[in-house]
């Protein structure tokens, strides 16, 4: 089987598993959603931006490490699982006995309690076994599909279940546990690898993750920076609505869009020794990615009010207008996270630090000057820098691969014709509509289908020699093959 051809089967599997996943998610957000206040989903998301800061403190990149290694032995994923237990069990002690002083800063006596229990799940996650990088650098997703499947049904009805006895951010963090604990004793039944202790290669991996560690805390600055600055000059009630409509926008990335990428990394690290291939599959890769992304991203910013009313409740509605500018946050959040692993694909894991570096510091000092009045100018502000510091980076990475930038362009064409063409017949209509879930799901289904058959059309139009589109098409030929004239 070709390297594309086990990426393209690999996204669907895991675009698939987020599909189901990511719907889970959904739901408990929308009952969460109408379970508590802004002031409540303020204090949420302090939790939870304190728990991602910390397990970016404790991000080794192993799986990227194995996965752009040109050989690995046993000695590597051993070091791999010794190096994650030992670094993020120090760590979790460290958050226990910080977590006082963190609530103190924060002015939020609950943080005290849910940082300390929220910090094991960074221990009980790092047990997994090795096995399942080896099944990321194979491009092997199956029993990864499985494992995944059960550690996300399982927490879910875990979140639901406290949520609805006794709404809080303890739902949340139990959840979390248990969803850690899944992951660690399922990956022992769905692969048989079995590691042993060791840190032979400590040094040979530290050398590679100490970069991926250093920007993780950059990378997680660049994007809290806005949620920290709203907690500060606007308050915890306007951080809840902020940070809950910013968390929406980002659903489909979270749910399908970035897991779909992920063999995308494999594929591109297979082929860096070749400078042609290379760049063939980037420029494929940056094609399927924004063929996908500019649909979701028009729907969005056409339709902000309609959106929160549907999956979060009125109550919500005047935080709707800062749906718009997290449209633009969806598009390059995606397309910057491919990016970033295409580059690191090739081991230029330093120069991309220096990259976040830069770039973090000048867009807490833009956000600093213009975007501290209100949080309409916030999103937009924090909308916009996104969209420079994503194209600087596709930038860095036309440099280095020369992908082809005018093909790339060509190639998504036809994703911009079918999402204006789309959006413009969908606002046509206007009518008394009945209930807004009505309304969401006529519009949605029209829009997809019109999105859908222009871009394929233009695209058969426009590219259909090509060895990009026919790849294409061929992911979705399932759904497609009716278009196509058939042979008398």
């Amino acid at each position: 089987m070709s390297a594309s051809l086990k990426v393209l089967k690999s996204a669907g599997l895991l675009l698939s598993l987020q599909l189901v996943q990511r719907g889970l998610g959904i739901i408990s957000t929308l009952i969460l959603a109408r379970l508590l206040t802004p002031e409540h989903f303020g204090i949420v998301a302090l939790v939870t931006i304190a728990l991602q800061f910390f397990e970016l403190l404790v991000e080794t990149g192993n799986q990227q490490y194995i996965v752009q290694k040109d050989h690995v032995n046993e000695d590597d994923l051993n070091t791999a699982w010794s190096m994650d237990i030992l670094i993020k069990s120090v760590l979790a002690v460290l958050v226990i006995a910080s977590s006082p002083f963190v609530a103190q800063w924060f002015d939020e006596p609950a943080l005290t309690a849910a940082l300390a229990v929220a910090s094991l799940a960074l221990p009980l996650r790092a047990l997994r076994t090795p096995g399942l990088m080896r099944l990321a650098r194979e491009i092997n997703y199956r029993p990864v599909f499985k494992l995944t499947l059960w550690q996300k049904s399982l927490s879910f009805i875990v979140v639901i279940t406290i949520a609805l006895i006794q709404p809080s951010h303890w739902a949340i963090i139990i959840g979390n546990l248990v969803s850690a604990a899944i992951l660690a004793g399922g990956s022992y039944l769905v692969d048989s690898y079995r590691p042993q202790w060791t840190l032979i290669h400590l040094r040979q991996q530290w050398q590679f993750s100490k970069w991926l560690l250093m920007r993780g805390i950059v990378g997680f600055t660049r994007s809290q920076v806005d949620n920290l600055l709203v907690s500060r000059f606007f308050g915890i009630t306007s951080l809840g609505g902020y940070n809950l409509v910013r968390e929406v926008s980002l659903l489909p990335a979270l749910s399908a869009i970035i897991p779909m990428s992920e063999p995308l990394l494999a594929a591109i690290a297979e082929s860096r020794n070749s400078p042609e291939q290379l760049a063939y599959r980037v420029r494929f890769s940056l094609a399927l990615m924004i063929t996908v992304l500019m649909p979701i991203t028009t729907f969005i910013m056409l339709y902000p009010e309609l959106i929160v009313r549907v999956l979060l409740g009125t109550q919500w509605m005047e935080y709707a207008p800062l749906l718009r500018p997290f449209g633009l946050f969806f598009f390059t959040f995606c397309l910057f996270a491919l990016i970033s692993d295409a580059i690191i694909a090739q081991g230029k894991v330093k120069s991309l630090f220096l990259f976040d570096v830069v770039s973090t510091a000048l867009i807490i000092g833009i956000l600093l000057l213009v975007a501290t009045g209100s949080l309409s100018v916030m999103a937009w502000a924090r909308g916009w820098l996104a969209v420079a510091t994503t194209a600087t980076l596709l930038w860095l990475l036309w440099l280095q691969t020369r992908f082809g930038a005018l093909m790339l362009i060509k190639l998504c064409v036809p994703a911009l014709l079918g999402s204006l063409g789309a959006g413009w017949l969908v606002t046509l209509p206007e009518l008394a509509w009945a209930h807004p879930v009505g309304e969401f799901l006529v519009r949605g289904t029209l829009f997809v289908v019109l999105a859908a058959i222009t871009v394929f059309v233009s695209g058969q139009l426009l590219l259909g020699r090509t060895p990009e589109w026919q790849q294409l098409t061929s992911l979705f030929a399932p759904y497609t093959g009716w278009l196509k004239p058939r042979p008398r």
